[in-house]
C-alpha cells in the first residue's frame, strides 16, 4: 500500500489538510508573540472536555456534540501530528480501496463517536482530549476485523493475528506507562467502534489481499 501523498485519497488529504492547518496556526501564534494563547483557545473551543456531558456548561451551544469531532483535527504538538498523520496514510487507503472514498468521513466520525465515549466511560479525568488517535485505532478495528473474517472464511491459522494484537496491545500500554499522558480510553473506544464497523461492512467489496 503507497503512503505517499501523491498516492493518498483526497479525503484522507482533506483530512490531514485541515490538522495540519490547526496546527500550523498554533505554531503561528508561538511566532508572533502570542506564547501558547492560540492553542489554548482552539482547545477551550475544540478540545474533547469528558465534563460537557457530564453536565459541566458548554461555551458555545451545540458544543459537547461539536467536540466529537473539533477534537480530532487538533493535536498537542508536531511529534503528535506526525504519528497520527503517518498511520493515518498508512491505514486509511486500505479501508477506503475496499469500500470506496465515500465512505472514509462516515466511519471516521463514528470512530471519533467511539473514541469520545470510551474517554468519559472510562477515564475520570477532567482534562481535555485531543488528536486522531481515535480515528487511527478504529480504522486500525476495521481492517482487523476484516482480516479477522477473511482468514475464518479462508480457514487459515488465526495465530499470526493474535500475535500482532498482542505485540500491538503491549506496545500501547508500554507507552501508556512511560508517558502517563496518552489517553488509552480514546484508543480503546476507537478501536472497538472500528472493529464493529468492521464486522459489519466485511460484505463490502473484495477481501484484502493475503499479506
Amino acid at each position: 500500500m503507497q503512503k505517499d501523498w501523491s498516492n493518498q485519497p483526497m479525503a484522507i488529504r482533506h483530512f490531514v489538510l485541515v490538522c495540519v492547518a490547526f496546527e500550523l496556526l498554533a505554531l503561528a501564534g508561538m511566532g508572533f508573540g502570542f506564547g501558547d494563547d492560540i492553542r489554548r483557545l482552539m482547545l477551550a473551543l475544540g478540545g474533547f472536555w469528558p465534563d460537557l456531558l457530564r453536565g459541566a456548561m458548554p461555551i458555545y451551544p451545540g458544543q459537547p456534540i461539536a467536540m466529537f469531532a473539533t477534537s480530532a483535527f487538533l493535536h498537542g504538538g508536531l511529534l503528535h501530528l506526525f504519528m497520527n498523520m503517518v498511520g493515518l496514510m498508512w491505514i486509511g487507503p486500505i479501508v477506503t480501496e475496499r469500500l470506496g472514498e465515500r465512505a472514509f468521513w462516515p466511519l471516521a466520525g463514528l470512530c471519533a463517536l467511539g473514541s469520545g465515549f470510551g474517554f468519559v466511560m472510562l477515564s475520570q479525568s477532567s482534562m481535555p482530549m485531543v488528536g486522531a488517535s481515535g480515528v487511527l485505532f478504529g480504522f486500525l478495528g476495521i481492517v482487523a476485523a476484516w482480516s479477522f473474517l477473511d482468514r475464518l472464511r479462508r480457514r487459515e491459522s488465526l495465530r499470526p493475528l493474535i500475535e500482532q494484537a498482542l505485540v500491538f496491545a503491549a506496545l500501547n500500554i508500554a507507552l501508556a506507562l512511560l508517558s502517563g499522558v496518552i489517553a488509552w480510553q480514546a484508543h480503546l473506544g476507537g478501536l472497538l467502534a472500528g472493529m464493529l464497523c468492521g464486522l459489519l461492512t466485511w460484505n463490502a467489496r473484495a477481501p484484502l489481499r493475503r499479506v
